[in-house]
């Protein structure tokens, strides 16, 4: 039911997360040879990768990304589609601290790298922000249903 202003908030959920797929975390520069860090490793901008493996990453941003999307259709069911929305804000923090501990390691192989990040690095506190919003509003509508079924 897109009318529903929850269901707006986990679309935008959604979208946001896709662009966590797109491109670089953070980009990183010693002696003029610049790396990206990528949700799938760590790579030097002419395509060589570096044996940091980010796996844990890229399923996570997969993850998020279809819970997100499968959380729209379970407007039928109010109590679970709460449930993955905490769910879906539990792993979007865990997700900025598996983020930050990537760029450590990044910073660590690279000796005297210097860090740029990116404007995906705010990604999971937006969607965290917007996750919150849905639930109020989810939690608002189940609130609503049992006064209704108190009145009958």
């Amino acid at each position: 039911m897109l009318q529903r202003p929850q269901t707006l908030y986990l679309l935008g959920v959604f979208i946001v997360s896709l662009f966590l797929l797109t491109g670089p975390l953070a980009l990183f520069t010693v002696d003029g040879v610049e790396y990206a860090l990528k949700h799938s490793g760590i790579f030097e901008l002419g395509g060589e990768k570096l044996t940091v493996a980010t796996w844990p990453l890229s399923v996570l941003f997969i993850l998020v990304t279809a819970l997100a999307l499968l959380n729209i259709f379970f407007y039928k069911n109010r109590v679970r589609q709460m449930r993955v929305s905490v769910f879906l804000i539990l792993l979007y923090a865990g997700m900025v601290g598996i983020i930050f501990y990537y760029i450590w390691v990044a910073r660590n192989q690279l000796d005297g790298a210097q860090t740029l990040h990116k404007w995906r690095i705010v990604i999971p506190p937006i969607a965290i922000i917007l996750t919150y919003l849905a639930f109020r509003r989810i939690r608002r509508d189940e609130l609503l249903v049992k006064a209704y079924d108190r009145i009958r």
